[in-house]
């Protein structure tokens, strides 16, 4: 018998057993490699259960259209939350974690003592992730007259550097597939797009210039009145709460009496 090994067990049981814990740091790179599984990041050296012991990682996330197992979490490399389809892979959840909080933001939003209590509760973090970015949005609109009037939401998230865009147009058929969003008559959803770069999410761009992930769908609720001689309103409230691929969480777009750019209004 290794005593060396039972030795490691009984003090294990014993903290246990006292209210202690047993702290297993997570890997290297911060969210990546939780539970002391070897390789760069933790996408090297960590098993899915779903690979059935082949031990072959499995990939998830983003266009993979893999998941990882109950007592698993997706590791997204440099993490990046699976944000322009960037593709993880499943990797053990820690059992046991450090007792310091410096306070982490998780994939999903969420605030968490540290990357490993994060990784416990099934989630990647990334430092490029504002969990407050909801409330602390920067928020425009802007009108663009032509064949079709486009009426353009723009939610800027300094802290995460991402922009998120609603374009809305009349007069319109029916929005796509999966845009479930009550609006004004006439008008409907025709897209949303996610793209990086707070600093270009303002009206003078109709187009975000680099890379972007296409919104999947939407629920919720934009609403204004286009006064008498306008062909645009003046103020628009919304709430709606879109959905990107390989985002952990919906974006929810929500503001009241947003003021629209070039639409004549004072």
């Amino acid at each position: 018998m290794n005593h060396a090994l039972l030795g490691s067990a009984l003090v294990g049981l014993l903290l246990a057993s006292c209210g202690g814990s047993v702290d297993i740091p997570p890997g290297s790179g911060g969210a990546g490699g939780a539970g002391g599984a070897g390789g760069a990041d933790g996408a090297g050296g960590a098993t899915s259960a779903t690979s059935g012991g082949g031990g072959t990682p499995v990939a998830c996330g983003a266009r993979s259209g893999g998941t990882c197992g109950a007592e698993e979490y997706c590791d997204f490399p440099d993490d990046s939350c699976g944000t322009f389809d960037t593709v993880g892979q499943c990797a053990e959840r820690p059992a046991h974690c450090p007792e310091d909080c410096p306070g982490v933001c998780g994939c999903d939003g969420e605030l968490y003592c540290n990357a490993c209590s994060a990784q416990q509760a099934g989630v990647d973090v990334s430092t490029s992730t504002a969990c407050l970015d909801r409330e602390q949005a920067d928020y425009a609109v802007t009108y663009w007259p032509g064949g079709l009037d486009h009426l353009i939401v723009y939610k800027a998230s300094p802290g995460a550097d991402r922009c998120v865009r609603l374009y809305v147009d009349a007069p319109a058929g029916s929005s796509p597939e999966g845009f479930d969003v009550e609006l004004p008559e006439t008008w409907r959803i025709s897209s949303a797009v996610l793209a990086k770069g707070a600093a270009d999410c303002t009206p003078e761009t109709m187009h975000p210039a680099g890379e972007v992930v296409y919104a999947t769908g939407a629920t919720g609720r934009l609403s204004f009145d286009v006064g008498a001689g306008k062909v645009a309103p003046c103020s628009v409230d919304i709430d709606v709460s879109v959905t990107f691929p390989g985002e952990p969480a919906p974006e929810l777009l929500r503001a009241s009496g947003l003021h629209v750019a070039g639409g004549g209004c004072p």
